[in-house]
This record gives C-alpha cells, sequence and structure tokens, in this order.
C-alpha cells in the first residue's frame, strides 16, 4: 500500500533530557536580563498584548542551559534548538488540545515531511520512503546517500545514544538500511509489529537527517563522521532554521530558511537568551520583556494564568512524568510487597495540588496512555493513597513495625524536592520513615543509573509514546534507564506476546500491553506520580504552541497575532 499526502496509522503497516522543567546554571547567565535583551534586539515589551500590534519577526525566548549538541549523536545536552535545524523523513501532525490555544502531536499518524510518502511491503517488514527534493542550510539537495549516512554516523559515534533508543527497531543500519536510488531509501525491520515505535521514532529525534555532502568535506582519519566540527558548525540541518550566531551559556540566535522544504517559518528570527534564573524568566514574559519563557516552575505558572498578557498552555497528555523508582536489588524494596506498599503511602493528589498547583494530572496508576489505540486497564491495580493498606502490605511483608529508606532527589530540580518532602510527612502514616537526600544533579545522575540509592523521585519522558516503547523504556536489560534494576522474565514475555502482532496498535495488541502493564504495576518497580504540564509561558500573542514527544519546542509553528 502507498502512503502519501494523507495522514496514516502507524499500526497499519528513544538518559535523557528531562522536560523544559530543568534548571540548570549557566556561565555567562548572570547578565542581568532586561540588559541582554536590549544588546540583542528583541522585540519590545509592546508586542506582549493580546489584540496584537507590531509584533515585527523576532521571538525572544528566555531559557535555562541544558546544553547544546546539534544532534542526538552527539552527545547528551539540550536539542530544543538543534532540533529546529533538523528535519526527519516524517512527522507527527499537530492536532488541537482541550485547552484553546493549545496543540499537541497526534501520536498515531505521520504526515509527510522530507519524504514524499512511504510503501509497506505485503509482510510490514520493509518500509520504502520517497524523497522530496529538500535543500540543506549549506545549499546541498537531499539524497538518499544522506539518509544512509545519517544513520551510520548515528550508531557508529562514540556519543550517540540512538542505538539504545532505537532498538529493537533497528539495530544494524548496514545491513537494514538499503539505498535504492538516489531519491528512494528503504529501512527493514525485524518484526511487523515494531513498525509502530520504527515510525514514531523516524519521526522524533532519532530520525533527522544530516547533510553528508557538507559533513564529509570535514571528516579526517581521527573524526570520521565529523563530530568534532559540527560542535562548532551547527548549520548541517533541512530544518526551517539556521544558527546565526551562538554565543555558549549566553545566546542562540537563529534566523529562518528561505528554502525550507515546507515554506520559509513565520517567525523571522528566533533570539534565545540564557537566564538561569526560572523567576526572572518568568517575569520576562510578565514584563513583555521575551514571549516565551522555558523551565518555569509551578508557583509562577499558576501566578501567570490569570496574566491576560500571558498564556499557560495546558494538554491532554503531557509527556513529563513525576516518578519514583525503586531499585529492586536493595532492601527494602526487594521485596515486592514493600513496593506495593510504597504505591499506597504515596499522596498523589496532594503532589498535584501542593506542588504543581493543578498543573499536573493522573490518568492512572500506570505509565501507558489512556487514549491509545486499544488500551484497556482492565483488571489493574488502582493505587491511590491508602495509608492503611499501606501499613497492611509491610506487615505481610515481615515489618510490622515499618521501615526506611533513603530517597535521592536532584538539587536542580526544586519541585521533586518539594515534592519528596510531601512524601516523606504522607508515607510516614503508610509505615515509612523516609530520608530525603539531595545531591548535585551530576551525583543524582550517576547514582540513578548505578542505582547506587534506594530510591530516588525525578521527571524524565519517554522520546516517543508508542504503548510497547512506554513499556520498555525504564524496563529493558541492561540499559541505564531501567534506574529501579528490575528485570522479571514474564513481563517481558508478555511485551514479547504483544511484538509478534502485526499491529502494535490493535485491539488484540492492547490486550498484550494491558497484560505487561498489569505484571508492571502488581511489581512495582516504579511508582508513577503524575503527569506534569509543560513548564512555560507565553505571550498571549504569540500563537502555535505545541506539545511534541520529543519535548521539544518547535519554533516553526509560532506566528504573532
Amino acid at each position: 500500500m502507498w502512503q502519501n499526502i494523507c495522514l496514516v496509522r502507524a499500526g497499519l503497516a528513544c538518559t535523557m533530557r528531562t522536560y523544559h522543567g530543568v534548571p540548570a546554571a549557566a556561565a555567562g547567565a548572570g547578565v542581568a536580563l532586561a540588559a541582554s535583551l536590549a544588546v540583542t534586539g528583541c522585540s519590545s515589551a509592546s508586542n506582549n498584548t493580546a489584540d496584537g500590534g507590531d509584533t515585527g519577526e523576532t521571538l525572544s525566548i528566555v531559557s535555562p542551559d541544558t546544553g547544546i549538541t546539534w544532534s542526538l549523536d552527539n552527545g547528551f545536552g539540550g536539542y530544543e534548538q538543534a532540533n529546529n535545524l533538523h528535519a526527519t523523513l516524517v512527522r507527527k501532525p499537530y492536532v488541537d488540545s482541550a485547552q484553546e490555544g493549545a496543540q499537541q502531536q497526534d501520536l498515531y499518524t505521520y504526515e509527510p515531511y522530507l519524504a514524499e510518502g512511504y510503501e509497506v511491503s505485503e509482510d510490514g517488514l520493509t518500509y520504502t520512503f520517497t524523497l522530496k527534493e529538500a535543500v540543506s542550510a549549506a545549499g546541498n539537495t537531499l539524497s538518499a546517500d544522506d539518509v544512509i549516512w545519517s544513520f551510520e554516523r548515528k550508531f557508529n559515534t562514540a556519543t550517540s545514544v540512538v542505538p539504545g533508543v532505537m532498538a529493537p527497531s533497528i539495530t544494524d543500519p548496514v545491513e537494514q538500511i538499503k539505498k535504492i536510488d538516489d531519491r528512494t531509501v528503504s529501512f527493514t525491520i525485524p518484526q511487523a509489529g515494531l513498525g509502530a515505535t520504527f515510525l514514531a521514532l523516524m519521526s522524533d529525534l532519532c530520525g533527522q537527517i544530516f547533510d553528508s555532502t557538507l559533513l564529509q568535506e570535514h571528516v579526517t582519519p581521527e573524526d570520521p563522521y565529523a563530530v568534532t566540527w559540527t560542535t562548532e558548525n551547527p548549520n548541517y540541518g533541512f530544518g526551517p532554521y539556521e544558527v546565526t550566531s551562538y554565543t555558549p551559556g549566553v545566546q542562540v540566535v537563529m534566523q529562518a530558511r528561505e528554502d525550507w522544504i515546507l515554506g520559509k517559518a513565520p517567525i523571522e528570527t528566533v533570539n534565545v537568551q540564557i537566564v538561569a534564573d526560572p523567576g526572572t524568566r518568568a517575569n520576562a514574559v510578565r514584563n513583555g520583556d521575551a514571549q516565551l519563557a522555558e523551565s518555569i516552575t509551578p508557583a509562577d505558572s499558576a501566578a501567570l494564568q490569570d496574566d491576560p498578557n500571558v498564556f499557560i498552555p495546558e494538554v491532554d497528555n503531557p509527556n513529563t512524568f513525576l516518578m519514583m523508582p525503586l531499585v529492586t536489588n536493595k532492601a527494602p524494596f526487594d521485596n515486592p510487597l514493600v513496593r506495593q506498599a510504597m504505591s499506597y503511602a504515596t499522596p498523589y493528589e496532594q503532589i498535584i495540588e501542593s506542588v504543581y498547583r493543578g498543573l499536573a494530572i493522573r490518568q492512572g496508576s500506570g505509565f501507558l496512555l489512556q487514549d491509545a489505540p486499544g488500551y484497556t486497564n482492565e483488571g489493574q491495580p488502582d493505587y491511590t493513597y491508602d495509608p492503611a493498606r499501606s501499613r497492611e502490605l509491610l506487615a505481610e511483608a515481615g515489618f510490622p513495625d515499618g521501615v526506611s529508606f533513603a530517597l535521592a532527589v536532584s538539587a536542580a530540580d526544586p519541585d521533586t524536592r518539594e515534592a519528596a518532602l510531601q512524601i516523606q510527612t504522607a508515607a510516614r502514616e503508610g509505615g515509612f520513615d523516609v530520608q530525603i537526600e539531595q545531591m548535585p544533579a551530576s551525583q543524582f545522575a550517576d547514582q540513578r543509573s548505578n542505582h547506587t540509592s534506594q530510591a530516588f523521585l525525578l521527571r524524565d519522558y519517554a522520546i516517543t509514546l508508542t504503548p510497547p516503547y512506554e513499556l520498555l523504556v525504564y524496563t529493558a536489560q541492561d540499559s541505564s534507564n531501567n534506574f529501579s534494576d528490575w528485570e522479571f522474565e514474564p513481563f517481558y514475555d508478555a511485551l514479547a506476546a504483544g511484538n509478534a502482532l502485526p499491529d502494535a496498535l490493535s485491539d488484540e495488541a492492547g490486550q498484550a500491553w494491558n497484560v505487561a502493564e498489569t505484571i508492571y504495576l502488581e511489581q512495582s518497580p516504579i511508582v508513577f506520580i503524575a503527569q506534569v504540564q509543560p513548564s512555560v509561558a507565553l505571550a498571549s500573542n504569540l500563537s502555535g504552541f505545541a506539545q511534541r514527544s520529543d519535548n521539544w519546542i518547535d519554533y516553526s509553528n509560532f506566528s504573532f497575532e
């Protein structure tokens, strides 16, 4: 079957950067905001009006410094600006959210981007893409060689996270990706049931295509993929913007490309200023000094909700999860009854209201989105705050007098620290003595990956949101993202049963995912607390905010009203 301009269901046929709520100090970020904005010529406060006015063509953004690596194969760091430089073969379309003015992605359909469309073989294993005549920022025309070389680079660069994210759909690009001709390329996956996740990843960070003609001009024997060169030369993509100025820790200026395949973006210039303090970022939008503030606190978001000149977006499926991994190879969480008890000792609604000021939701006890095709939560445990039930389970586990454990939190995330305090107080009623261990972000990340604490409280997201990927992202064997160090063969067997089906989004597959999630919840290696809304504030005359599954902001979708 041939799919082109129309939207198509994926089922017919990618730690990580945390969401925009990671405040981080940055070199150079202490420059006074007003002065820095004045120097770079950002739009004036007059632009921050609900009734329009002279908006100009510059979007001023204030952001924390998460670092920039320019592509997913170039190490860990902030990917937002990088992703506005790059493009993928297909992409998920934007649809309206329940809140007027907010959009989000349709997670299970795909529209053409760099590809005209794609053909799926009868056995559901081979996806063949026909390319558009897109032009890179360097002026080179897209070819099948660009696609093949891009994936070769992603899988052979030491700093790349792509191999771990794309497994098991793509594990060997040399064998699985083939050039048919200059305008056609095919991908072959090992199981038809992996097709939904494959397409989802191809539309996100992992699927970005680079200008191989440009990059190969700068390779060396020591650097065969020009990784070093691209750290200072970011314009090797086919996306809507190119970088015109970059000062690490201070500023990124980007310009809309005239020859972008989808047409020039409405916003001519994007000016990103690094501002360390989240309150200062929030005030920049409140005062009209910027039109978009990222990584603001829940308190600031709540305070700005009634400001007519500010828009705080809320979406149906926010892809940021507040979670508490319980390390299953360490007492007391080596006992599943103790883990279940902790699931009943957690004050979910209290955290949503007190910490996130209502800007978070809880759709259920599990990780799967409840509007996923074929989804059902029939027979699953329903964890709510129930300290009496928690004490019953602790007694059954052999701890009638309760247990004590250390809960690690990152000093970079004040909201998780606040949530930990709520857990500490509430869990005491359920028989848990919680000792909070706050530590620097780097130490927290190291201990989380090496499972050296008893439990962790963090925010994170799945780079894509198909049911099998959501279930595996924090449970894969030998993965640094398996924060709980939990491996359970019946769970993996249930996942395998779902992946063996031809359509991962069918009702039949939904039953398999339900079995897997039920096992997961009964074992309780992670307490999923809430989905946190985007922590951004926009000027009310800036339209086009869209929540993406990979949690970066698409500048090309913005326009001034």
